[in-house]
């Protein structure tokens, strides 16, 4: 019974110790998030396995084969029994059909690469997100550690000014004051922490992790305030065109654009190749009997010129020769056809048309977008760059002012309440530098991403 329960408890701990997944970087991020990504990694397999299908639908090019075997009896009065058996079999290749089957495979190739692309633009999107959500909360986390370690030094503040205030040596307006600063900055440290643990459990969503798992971010506010500055960005401006060139290279959904405009391009090119023939040899063989082995052969060449994509009259012309014990036997001119009331094929053809224009426009468009959002990234990468350069120095004043307030408040020329308040101070002027860094790697992932190019430390190459 003792051993029993040693091992439910032993099983009970093992549950409430939560695994723990260490991210240094957005590209840890990345990779666990893959591995754990079945869903997308079954629709990209699909995609590609959907490109390798197109390639191999190569039907419509290769001969048909056909077969029928027969076997019938019949009893009149007059003439007896009679029993026929029949072995017919032949072969049909098309020979010309105005390059429709050629355009029709083409589009099916299109077809099959958009939705690999799209499979592969939604991967990129996924990837954009928990990079994001990864800023995100690691921006939280270091405002959480930087509002807590206030808070903690307001605190020790406290108890020094709760005894002085025990004591008679400060007035009870200065120690209410103060009280009222360190709440308050203590209701910032908790709503911080709150929202770190929001945002990392969204990550942990995106990453398709288990509940129980819990994320560690290696990252300190420390090491991000002390980082080398050396980012790369301030080499950009002069790398816009090559960075431009490389992300419309990459994109996703120019590639997109392209490939529905080549489709809507094919697809008005057989609209228009609806009046062309189509040409067909069939070369065919049957054997008749009234027992096994048949005898009695014949042999029989059929040549088919086809209209089936006329949009008002649909139409087979065929003429068939027939040949036994090596003579001509008998030959066949036939036609067949029906009438159809088409009335939407020439709107048809105008929507098509349209259809292309409206492709190559989208490809211009998707292409402007895509310099623009370089452009538009550069430019914030470098402003970024400049306030946090600009919030770096600040830090620095508030950090050496903070040390002055010290010394006075040593010597009793100021109160705590100036003191916690410089403290404040000092905590929001290293968020927002945090803050400015933290969105500047973020452009920059994204940056890197478009243009499939290292940014980072740039600099020191050039």
């Amino acid at each position: 019974m003792r051993r029993l329960f040693f091992v439910l408890a032993l099983c009970a701990l093992c549950l409430a110790v939560k695994a723990e997944i260490y991210l240094g970087s957005a590209e840890d991020v990345l990779k666990i998030a893959r591995t754990n990504d079945i869903e997308g990694a079954l629709s990209l397999k699909g995609a590609q396995e959907g490109v390798r299908a197109a390639k191999m639908s190569l039907a419509p090019f290769l001969p048909q084969f056909d077969f029928t075997l027969s076997d019938s009896a019949s009893a009149e009065k007059t003439k007896g029994d009679y029993k026929q058996k029949a072995l017919e079999f032949g072969v049909t290749q098309k020979i010309f059909n105005g390059g429709k089957n050629f355009l029709e495979y083409k589009m099916q190739k299109e077809k099959a690469l958009y939705d690999f692309l799209d499979a592969q633009k939604s991967q990129e999107d996924k990837g954009r997100a928990l990079v994001k959500s990864y800023y995100d909360a690691l921006l939280l986390r270091l405002k959480s550690e930087v509002l807590s370690e206030a808070a903690l030094n307001a605190e020790a503040i406290f108890e020094v000014e709760r005894i002085e205030s025990a004591e008679g040596l400060i007035s009870s307006a200065d120690f209410f004051e103060s009280q009222i600063r360190r709440k308050k900055m203590q209701a910032e440290a908790k709503s911080a922490k709150s929202a770190f643990e929001q945002a990392s459990r969204a990550l942990s969503v995106l990453m398709n992790l288990d509940l129980g798992e819990k994320l560690v971010f290696l990252e300190s506010a420390e090491a991000r305030a002390n980082e080398a500055e050396e980012s790369g960005a301030k080499g950009l401006r002069a790398r816009r065109k090559e960075l431009t060139a490389l992300a419309v290279q990459r994109s996703l959904d120019l590639k997109k654009a392209r490939a529905r405009m080549t489709w809507a391009q094919k697809q008005r090119s057989l609209q228009k190749r609806s009046f062309m023939p189509s040409l067909s040899l069939r070369a065919g063989a049957s054997f008749n009997g009234r027992g096994y082995p048949l005898t009695e052969p014949s042999y029989s060449v059929k040549l088919i010129m086809g209209f089936d994509n006329n949009p008002w009259i649909p139409a087979s012309l065929s003429k068939n020769s027939t040949f036994k014990d090596g003579a001509l036997l008998s030959m066949t001119d036939s036609i067949s056809g029906k009438g159809i009331i088409n009335t939407s094929f020439l709107s048809q053809l105008k929507l098509s048309k349209i259809g292309v224009e409206s492709g190559k426009l989208d490809v211009e468009k998707t292409q402007k977008e895509i310099e623009c959002k370089v452009f538009n990234l550069i430019q914030k990468i470098e402003s970024l760059e400049d306030g946090a350069e600009i919030n770096r120095e600040t830090l620095a004043l508030k950090e050496r002012e903070l040390s002055l307030l010290k010394i006075q408040l040593e010597a009793g020329s100021v109160t705590k309440s100036d003191y916690l308040k410089s403290l404040n101070e000092l905590a929001e002027e290293k968020i927002n530098f945090l803050k400015a860094k933290i969105e500047r790697d973020l452009l920059i992932e994204e940056l890197e991403a478009m243009s499939s190019c290292k940014i980072k430390n740039y600099g020191e190459d050039i």
